[in-house]
């Protein structure tokens, strides 16, 4: 195995299938999410940051001076969207967190798996020369390789 082992875990076909139902479930929780087209991602107008104060004074404004805008502005329902921004806002950064650890584990998990498989390659590598069915292994591994060309080790240039 590799020198490093970054992770060492079982992680069951069973197990995911249980973490996807939970998914599911947190889904079906919230069945008012939507998907934005790549074109209304680029063209519609964004809330960042900064804007969250803005549009909170503006809300503000609304709801202590429901006479000076048009009789068909809706204020209950820029009060539901701030509502909506700040409530998925806790839910986004546990999700983010929850995805920075999977990205992280997947990482880890493989760097311990490229390592030993180098390490496997480096093996059969040398076996190959005298074993015929090794050399098959070794032809088939190294297609991940093909059109890479040889490293060149900085030091003897």
């Amino acid at each position: 195995m590799s020198k490093s082992n970054k992770i060492s875990v079982s992680f069951s076909e069973t197990d995911k299938e249980a973490v996807l139902a939970k998914i599911a479930e947190v889904k079906a929780l919230m069945p008012f999410l939507i998907g934005l087209t790549l074109e209304e991602r680029k063209t519609l107008r964004k809330m960042g940051p900064k804007s969250v104060d803005y549009v909170r004074q503006s809300l503000e404004g609304a709801k202590a001076f429901p006479d000076e805008l048009k009789k068909s502005f809706d204020t209950v329902e820029l009060e539901k969207d701030f509502t909506l921004i700040n409530n998925l806002l806790g839910v986004q950064i546990a999700c983010q967190s929850v995805l920075e650890l999977i990205n992280d584990t997947m990482m880890a998990g493989g760097i311990d798996a490229m390592e030993a498989s180098d390490e496997v390659y480096a093996s059969l590598k040398s076996s190959a020369k005298s074993n015929v069915n090794a050399k098959a292994m070794v032809d088939k591994i190294s297609e991940r390789f093909k059109g890479q060309g040889k490293k060149v080790n900085p030091t003897t240039i």
